[in-house]
C-alpha cells in the first residue's frame, strides 16, 4: 500500500481507537485464532485504555491476544515515563490477558544494544520472521514523528526490527523500524489537538521527505488509518 490511506474525522480519537481495537481483536480471533497488537505511548491511547477497561474488561478475546510496543524510553519499567509501565497501570493489570502474552522493550542498564537485541527475538520468537502484528496504533509528534523515529536523525532509514534512537532532547530510546511497523495488516495513527495540524497536513499533503517527516514512511499491508479530530481537506 504506497498511498497515505484513509483519513477519519473524528469527534473522539479514543473512542474511535477504542471501537477499532475491540473490532479487530474479535476479527483476528476469529479469522486466525490470536490478536497482535502494537501500542504506542501518549494521552490518546491513554483514554482507549479507560474505555478498553470500561467496555471489553471481561471480553474472551484478551485470552489470545499478545500485546506488543512500537517504541519505549531506555528507562525502568516502573519508571514514570515508561510506555509499557503506562499501559500496565491503566489497561493491561485490569484485563484477563496472560502475562506471558505481554511482550514489554526490556531495560538492560547502560546496555541498550542487548535491549534492542532482546527485543528482536521476541518479536521473531512469537511473530515469526518476519513479524506482522495485526493492529499497530501510532502517534504523530508536532514534528511529524512516529514510535521514536525522530526528523533529521536517519532512524527511518533504519535497518532490522528494531532500532536504537538517542537525541540530545529525547534521550536514549528502543523503537521498532520502518519497516516492521509497516508489516502489519493495519495501522491506526492517533491525532489528537490543534497543536499537531501543521505536522499532519505536511505529513499528508506535503513534499515526500521522510528525513524531514518520518511519518511518511509508514505503511500497512492492508489497512493505513488516521483517526484524527483535526479538520483536513486532504484532496
Amino acid at each position: 500500500m504506497d498511498t497515505h490511506g484513509s483519513v477519519r474525522q473524528v469527534e473522539n480519537v479514543a473512542r474511535a481507537a477504542t471501537d477499532l481495537f475491540i473490532h479487530q481483536a474479535e476479527h483476528a480471533i476469529q479469522e486466525r485464532g490470536c490478536f497482535n497488537v502494537i501500542l504506542s505511548g501518549g494521552s490518546t491511547p491513554l483514554a482507549m485504555y479507560k474505555l478498553l477497561v470500561q467496555e471489553a474488561a471481561e471480553a474472551l478475546f484478551w485470552q489470545h491476544t499478545n500485546v506488543f510496543w512500537g517504541d519505549e524510553r531506555f528507562v525502568p519499567h516502573d519508571h514514570a515515563d515508561s510506555n509499557y509501565g503506562a499501559a500496565k497501570h491503566a489497561l493491561l493489570e485490569h484485563v484477563p490477558i496472560p502475562p506471558n502474552h505481554i511482550h514489554p522493550m526490556p531495560f538492560l542498564k547502560d546496555d541498550p544494544d542487548a535491549a534492542a537485541q532482546g527485543y528482536h527475538l521476541t518479536l521473531t520468537q512469537v511473530l515469526g520472521n518476519t513479524p506482522m502484528a495485526d493492529l499497530t496504533f501510532l502517534g504523530l509528534g508536532d514534528d511529524a514523528h512516529t514510535a521514536s523515529l525522530f526528523p533529521s536523525t536517519g532512524a527511518v532509514h533504519a535497518d532490522g526490527l528494531v532500532t536504537i534512537v538517542t537525541t540530545e532532547t529525547k534521550g536514549t530510546r528502543l523503537s521498532l523500524t520502518a519497516s516492521t511497523l509497516s508489516h502489519s495488516r493495519t495501522v491506526a495513527f492517533l491525532v489528537a489537538g490543534e497543536n499537531k495540524r501543521d505536522a499532519l497536513a505536511n505529513t499528508l499533503k506535503g513534499p515526500k521527505d521522510i528525513d524531514s517527516y518520518p511519518a511518511q514512511a509508514i505503511k500497512a499491508r492492508e489497512s493505513l488509518l488516521w483517526l484524527t479530530d483535526i479538520e483536513l481537506d486532504v484532496g
